[in-house]
């Protein structure tokens, strides 16, 4: 009797895991998208084949429905988590298959009047429109964009730009006011008439207000269609130094020419500002400049050294977990990779180690006042003052100085 209750016991477990399995199926595959229209979600280990013979295509149909695919894109490119569209008309036989590799490309197959399948490989229009948004810091930048609707790609292309200007993990205050007026690109699906957001475009204008500073940059279009930003004087928002070489959460520890050791137990000087971050945080460099070191230094465990300037100004990054794919003497840019935050040579814990030197002695990085770059000439500046004051207008400014003004904006982040 014992023996016959335990066997019925697994004949309903085996049923019912058959059965969440075939739910499971339904749920994550078949969706019916709309009267005609059924939304298969590719998932880990399907191929395109599968997934015709699962939705009962045919079997005749789906070498010829392969054939079409691959002639316009190749279907081992199909990733998990994406999605199929395949329509049958009323007499339920199939008739067309839909997908989309990225938001602006679609792949169309359709069946002839001959029952030959046409494929297709379509570039959906992109739509380009300005949007504004403004708004004032509660808790942090990244928080008020995002409650806006909107993506970290914002929030990092609207630090970038002054970038040299604000360090935004320790510079913002509460009640800091930020206006960004800005592109969005989306596509428009021809089947649904729904548009899809593709991607942002280039950040026009850009304000940051705080108590007793106010920061507007204009995007001023230069060869290529690139845009560099300068303030209403025309100077350049680029500067020679970063305000930091990392995204850190915070500052463990300050220049200082007496500090309290945590390891030695003993005061001695700390000749650079520790950012505490993750392990893996990308370093960059923080100017132009040569590497003229890479390798084991002491203490400082990992460590690179670039030189700028002509030697006058050397930077030092310690404390890293590898290298980036640099060589001694190999001239690099601004924001170019050096490596990644790690805790090697004497270190508690996860941490950059960086130092400035002037001349040979070692300066406060978060004192120093980096030169701006190359500003505009005085015959291009007629041209850029009425750019200046179109974009004025736009960010609701009438004029930089009144930046309460913007705050009367209406907002718009909807995607």
């Amino acid at each position: 009797m014992a023996s016959t209750r335990f066997y019925f016991l697994i004949l309903l477990f085996l049923v019912a895991l058959n059965y969440r399995s075939a739910a499971s199926t339904n749920t994550d595959s078949d969706k019916v998208y709309s009267e005609n229209i059924r939304e298969v979600r590719v998932r880990f280990g399907m191929t395109l084949g599968n997934i015709l013979r699962k939705n009962d295509i045919p079997r005749l149909q789906i070498q010829p429905l392969l054939n079409a695919f691959s002639s316009v894109y190749n279907p081992r490119k199909i990733r998990a988590g994406e999605k199929l569209q395949l329509k049958f008309d009323a007499d339920g036989q199939f008739s067309a298959l839909y997908y989309r590799p990225t938001p602006d490309r679609k792949v169309n197959i359709f069946a002839d009047s001959s029952g030959n399948f046409i494929a297709h490989l379509d570039t959906l229009p992109i739509i380009v429109k300005e949007k504004l948004l403004v708004g004032t810091i509660e808790t942090t930048l990244y928080e008020a964009i995002l409650q806006a609707g909107e993506s970290p790609e914002l929030i990092m292309a609207f630090s970038d730009i002054f970038q040299w200007d604000i360090d935004f993990f320790i510079d913002p205050r509460v009640g800091d006011s930020f206006g960004i007026l800005y592109q969005k690109k989306s596509v428009i699906d021809p089947e649904s008439g729904l548009p899809t957001f593709l991607q942002y475009g280039d950040i026009l204008a850009a304000a940051y207000a705080q108590k007793d500073t106010t920061l507007i940059a204009f995007g001023n279009p230069v060869e290529n269609g690139l845009l560099l930003y300068y303030d209403e004087n025309g100077k350049s928002f680029q500067k020679t130094f970063l305000k930091s070489p990392l995204n850190y959460r915070r500052i463990s520890s300050y220049f200082s020419r007496s500090r309290f050791h945590t390891i030695f137990k003993r005061r001695r000087a700390h000749t650079g500002v520790d950012f505490a971050a993750r392990t893996g945080t990308p370093v960059v460099s923080s100017a132009d400049g040569t590497v003229i070191f890479k390798g084991w230094n002491g203490g400082y465990g990992r460590c690179v050294k670039i030189s700028h300037k002509n030697g006058s100004y050397v930077t030092l990054y310690g404390h890293l977990s590898r290298y980036a794919n640099l060589r001694v003497g190999q001239k690099i840019s601004q924001n170019h990779l050096v490596g990644y935050v790690g805790q090697s040579g004497n270190a508690t814990g996860p941490h950059l180690h960086y130092t400035m030197y002037y001349n040979k002695k070692a300066i406060d990085p978060l004192k120093i006042r980096p030169l701006a770059g190359k500003p505009l000439q005085a015959s291009q500046l007629p041209e850029f003052n009425l750019l200046k004051e179109t974009l004025l207008q736009k960010l609701g400014l009438g004029t930089h100085k009144n930046f309460e003004a913007i705050l009367m904006a209406k907002e718009v982040s909807a995607r």
